[in-house]
């Protein structure tokens, strides 16, 4: 019987021969299509890779911190200080570091580059109170200090809360009683002061002071706003080729990473063109071979 059967298989696998060297040329086009396709995908990876390391060398990103301000109200006009160097920090209050500025000196290196611009952003949360419904306008003020107490530059913003009639005021608390009365809102507005006018230089900037400033017409230590807490915010602008790259980071990464690909690919056809397609070489030999035999001397 297994005589029979192995004769029986021979033969039909003989009559078969044709579709088996098919199958078996289809199986190998399709195995050397998957190891071009994991070359590929290899050298894509490593093109995106490297498009994202020059990128993380050539784009600067912009400087961006926040600091809480404490305001002095032992001061004529509450003065805050904040210091913006790498390695000051505020381990006293703000009258030792206006009596003593030079331990500002401590942070040696710069916190925004040279010949960036500078945006400061002062925030304050202050109550819907009479008082600061009756005091209007009032002014805020951005020193701007070198290491050793050096001003630098001076900027002043005016402020106040907006105007809303008695009537509004009622309507509005009428809607959100709720929510005033379980604590999840409060009757406060939040003021923004934006000061962009400075641009970094030499001396570096070493730390920043906020003075709320009293109105003119009020005597000595009044007209100053009643604040729940107050922050200040600083961000660097940077030129306009580094703005340019910046904004249009994720669009330069992908044109970068794609050229980086096209040049490996180039370069792994021209210099490793056996290593991505294998039977290249016998395919160029064929020719020679086929011409080696032409020119073979007959033999009579």
């Amino acid at each position: 019987m297994f005589g029979i059967v192995s004769e029986y298989v021979y033969e039909w696998l003989k009559e078969q021969r044709a579709i088996w060297k098919l199958g078996l040329k289809c199986g190998w086009g399709l195995l050397w299509s998957a190891y071009v396709c994991s070359v590929l995908v290899g050298l894509l990876v490593s093109a995106f890779v490297m498009g994202g390391v020059l990128i993380k060398v050539v784009v600067e990103e912009p400087i961006r911190m926040s600091r809480s301000l404490n305001f002095d109200y032992s001061e004529k006009s509450p003065v805050a200080l904040v210091p913006i160097m790498s390695n000051a920090k505020m381990n006293g209050d703000v009258r030792h570091f206006m009596e003593k500025p030079e331990v500002l000196k401590a942070g040696e290196s710069r916190a925004v580059p040279r010949d960036h611009g500078v945006h400061v952003t002062v925030s304050l949360t202050l109550p819907e109170s009479e008082y600061n419904q009756h005091l209007g306008m009032f002014q805020v003020r951005v020193d701007f200090l070198a290491a050793h107490g050096q001003l630098l530059a001076t900027l002043r913003r005016p402020c106040m809360l907006q105007y809303r009639s008695q009537s509004i005021r009622l309507l509005l608390t009428f809607l959100k009683v709720a929510p005033i009365l379980t604590g999840y809102t409060s009757e406060t507005q939040k003021l923004k002061a934006n000061f962009k006018d400075f641009t970094e230089g030499d001396p570096p900037i070493a730390s920043l002071r906020v003075i709320l400033e009293q109105r003119a017409e009020y005597s000595s230590g009044a007209g100053i706003p009643e604040i729940y807490s107050a922050s200040l915010t600083l961000e660097s602008e940077l030129p306009l080729l580094k703005r340019i790259l910046w904004f249009w980071k994720k669009t330069v990464f992908v044109w970068v990473s794609m050229s980086v690909f096209m040049i490996e690919l180039v370069f792994a056809l021209l210099c490793c063109r056996p290593l991505i397609i294998p039977k290249i070489s016998l395919w160029e030999a064929s020719p020679q071979e086929g011409a080696s035999h032409h020119n073979r001397p007959r033999q009579s």
